[in-house]
């Protein structure tokens, strides 16, 4: 079966949690997230914005992108705002489940968002970005005296069964390629450079003793002193540093890291985009995109800038020093590289 009827027959009823009734009246809107401190963060903002307007926000979450477009599909006309990833937004657009948005009803996107970063290439008149994670590495300083700064410097002999990768075939190959001075995006169609990327990944894997899943499964290698560098993302390395691991110290490594994006779409069957309009305004005011990427602990690319928020560990000012997976490229070859990875592995 392939994922097209994959999405569209299977059921995701064991990943997402409900809050309230199915319904179509005027004062509610519904938003579907990841859950968490995803959604708790979002449900703070958008908590004060039902007391100004009087429209409540029902909140459901699932655990991934994948999720959210079975959902959809089987639930149609009763989400009308959910948070997808650039890979969510890739698969909502197949399914056709994507609203055309006017951004000049959302005046604060345009106002209070860096310009460079509202202007994504993903971003094709169906989403709002909000942020992005960052995946570089994350290192115990204790452990560890010599800087690091690239992602040549994980494949040090000191490293040798201290490693921890991370579990994903797509975030693998686009660290690697960034490892040799190389776009993700240009490997699908050139046999010589997947051969040089793949041979990269089996560089660097020759000092991992993990592979992790879930954020958590890395931050616990770090507190418990298993891995001496493991992949990560900058938020999670944040709250174990608040957790008191202050001698863990995140690294976007010079050649960049893999992003995983946090953005907002209405679906095509909603019926309640003028509300939702109103809802991501009050969102998009600089206050509360402050407040919400110091909540979430990654960066929201706000105008002017705030400490609060170029002091987060995935702070980049310039979204190209990161690497941007274009999924209509990468897509179609994803099954092939999660083979080569999984004979890596």
């Amino acid at each position: 079966m392939n994922r097209r009827s994959f999405l569209a027959t299977t059921g995701v009823a064991t990943t997402i949690g409900l809050a309230g009734c199915l319904g179509g009246d005027d004062d509610y809107i519904r938003y579907l997230g990841w859950g968490g401190n995803t959604q708790d963060s979002a449900a703070e903002i958008f908590e004060q914005w039902s007391e100004e307007s009087g429209v409540e926000v029902r909140h459901e979450s699932a655990g991934g992108d994948v999720e959210f477009i079975s959902y959809l599909q089987q639930n149609e006309g009763e989400v009308d705002l959910f948070l997808p990833s650039s890979y969510g937004i890739h698969l909502a657009r197949q399914e056709d489940l994507l609203a055309d948005v006017d951004y000049g009803e959302v005046p604060n996107y345009e106002e209070n968002m860096m310009e460079d970063w509202q202007d994504m290439p993903y971003i094709d008149g169906d989403a709002f970005f909000r942020d992005a994670l960052t995946q570089g590495y994350s290192v115990n300083t204790e452990d560890v005296d010599q800087e690091m700064a690239t992602w040549d410097d994980i494949k040090d002999d000191q490293f040798d069964e201290s490693l921890a990768l991370r579990d994903d075939a797509a975030s693998r190959f686009t660290n690697a390629a960034l490892s040799i001075g190389e776009d993700v995006n240009q490997i699908p169609d050139d046999d010589g450079l997947f051969d040089d990327v793949v041979a990269e990944i089996e560089e660097q894997h020759e000092n991992a003793f993990s592979l992790w899943g879930a954020g958590a499964e890395a931050m616990q290698y770090l507190r418990e002193e298993n891995a001496m560098v493991s992949e990560a993302w900058g938020g999670r390395t944040r709250a174990l540093q608040q957790d008191g691991y202050e001698h863990i110290e995140y690294v976007i490594p010079d050649e960049g890291a893999a992003t995983i994006t946090e953005d907002y779409a209405i679906p095509a069957a909603s019926e309640k985009k003028e509300t939702v309009y109103e809802l991501l305004d009050f969102a998009y005011e600089r206050d509360n995109l402050v407040d919400i990427s110091d909540m979430l602990g990654y960066p929201v690319p706000v105008v002017d800038t705030p400490d609060v928020i170029t002091d987060l560990p995935d702070y980049v000012s310039d979204p190209d020093d990161l690497a941007w997976v274009d999924w209509s490229v990468v897509d179609p070859v994803i099954d092939d590289w999660q083979e080569t990875f999984d004979e890596i592995k």
